[in-house]
């Protein structure tokens, strides 16, 4: 191994210390990315509650390829994670190379898929203009995301979570500042754009961060450690070992995405206070899965530096820990949920359009949210173990089932029968399909057949 003793490398460990020091970096950084969804979606609100609506549909329209580029891109953490664990930090920068090409590759998908945004999209007639500017916009210039994740992957793996933390800071920030100039506009200078004005200044911010990335992992210090420049090469192994543990999870982003788009869809075309209700609740929803998503991501890091030196019994100590995490984040999740959703209602009292007559019906929504906030993070938290051993596969196929089986059909089964009374049935199918799938993948967390090694195979 060729790297500078004097250097101090992260060592990661199944210390309570060492698994708040990763995870609470890295949700709060997943927290910066939901907020700023959030925000958007908040600002068009005030904006129009039109607009809102259109960009929650076609927002998830362009997730659906988003979420599939970043799904194989992040999975180059797993190898930095297993090249740090077993002391081949020259190697750490191999990885995030493949995947940086791979995002160029992406450019295949997703300029026919913008130019072609009047024809493809799901969008009832109601949000079609507003909706599809949005769409094409952010699909234009969506290979920023995986070249971000790509990028994260090689300080993510080292643990080195502080540097995500503040580059995601600054993007939030700088999102927040260009939503109001680009949605509302300023007076002779900058035209009101709406929903364009949102796409607009998130892609800004993306480019922002990955400028601030690139500086960092371009370093000189970096340079000389890690061989960030040197690595460079195309390396058709590694490429092809990438895809193979990060395919199946970007399938799996899909086929979820185009799940949450066909459910989306048949609520929406119910009614148009059906279609606020059930989004108000998903937007509450996908907020607070930055908790979920922040801890697939720091147990698969945790996991892969420990499978790495061959430290397997620390694995289900990490398991445990992350149990506890979660039903803690859930508990805590309840309390302005449950107990005290004033808040939630003056919020949306400042918003375009009088919904108060909806309240009701969003409140009776909320418990529901809670809990599904809870099991998803103990279904992403034991995911994490699964992909930090190479196996991907399993979950996905699980999580893939289990929503069609206990929510798509037997919400397109009530669409057809015209029984769309109410959006809490579906949210009550969401919390049984996360429960079943979290049942699943335990079993095979304890079967170990999803350890693989990755060191001998792409070293």
């Amino acid at each position: 191994m060729n790297f500078d003793p004097k250097v101090e490398h992260k060592a990661l460990d199944c210390s309570w210390k060492s698994v708040w020091g990763v995870t609470i970096p890295l949700m709060f950084s997943m927290l910066s990315h939901f907020l700023m969804l959030l925000i958007d979606r908040s600002m068009l609100a005030a904006y129009s509650m039109d607009s809102m609506n259109a960009a929650t549909m076609s927002g998830n329209f362009v997730c659906i390829f988003v979420f599939m580029f970043t799904g194989i891109t992040s999975t180059a953490v797993i190898f930095v994670g297993r090249y740090n664990g077993a002391g081949y930090h020259e190697k750490l920068s191999a990885p995030i190379w493949q995947m940086i090409y791979m995002s160029l590759l992406t450019c295949v998908i997703s300029i026919p898929v913008a130019y072609f945004s009047d024809y493809i999209n799901i969008l009832p007639d109601c949000y079609r203009k507003e909706g599809v500017e949005y769409q094409k916009t952010l699909m234009y210039f969506s290979i920023t995301a995986p070249i971000r994740s790509s990028l994260s992957a090689f300080f993510v793996g080292q643990g080195k979570t502080k540097v995500i933390t503040f580059v995601v800071s600054v993007g939030v920030i700088l999102n927040i500042a260009l939503d109001y100039v680009f949605i509302f506009g300023i007076n002779g200078i900058v035209p009101p754009m709406g929903c364009k004005g949102a796409a607009i200044a998130t892609v800004i911010a993306e480019f922002i961060q990955i400028i601030v990335l690139a500086a960092l992992f371009f370093s000189r210090k970096n340079r000389r450690i890690y061989k960030t420049f040197e690595n460079r090469q195309v390396n058709v192994e590694l490429f092809l070992g990438c895809i193979r543990i990060g395919l199946p999870i970007a399938l799996g982003n899909v086929l979820s995405m185009i799940t949450w788009n066909v459910i989306q869809s048949a609520v929406c075309h119910v009614s148009t206070d059906m279609a606020t209700i059930y989004n108000i609740g998903m937007n509450v929803y996908t907020f607070f899965l930055f908790a979920a998503e922040g801890a697939d991501k720091a147990v698969a890091t945790i996991c892969s530096n420990m499978i790495g030196r061959g430290d397997l019994d620390s694995v289900e100590k990490i398991r445990r820990i992350f149990v506890s995490i979660s039903i803690f984040f859930g508990a805590v999740v309840a309390v302005p949920l449950i107990m005290y959703p004033e808040w939630l209602f003056r919020v949306l009292s400042s918003f375009s359009g009088n919904i108060s007559n909806l309240y009701e019906d969003i409140r009776q929504v909320l418990p529901l949210v809670a809990l599904n906030v809870t099991l998803e993070t103990l279904v992403y938290s034991q995911w994490g173990i699964l992909t930090a051993g190479g196996d991907s596969k399993y979950a996905v196929i699980s999580l893939q089932i289990c929503q069609w089986v206990f929510v798509a059909f037997p919400t397109l089964l009530l669409y057809q029968l015209d029984a769309i009374t109410h959006v809490q049935p579906i949210f009550l199918l969401i919390a049984i399909s996360l429960t079943t799938t979290w049942l699943l993948i335990y079993r095979r967390y304890r079967g170990m057949q999803w350890l693989t090694d990755i060191e001998k195979k792409y070293s």
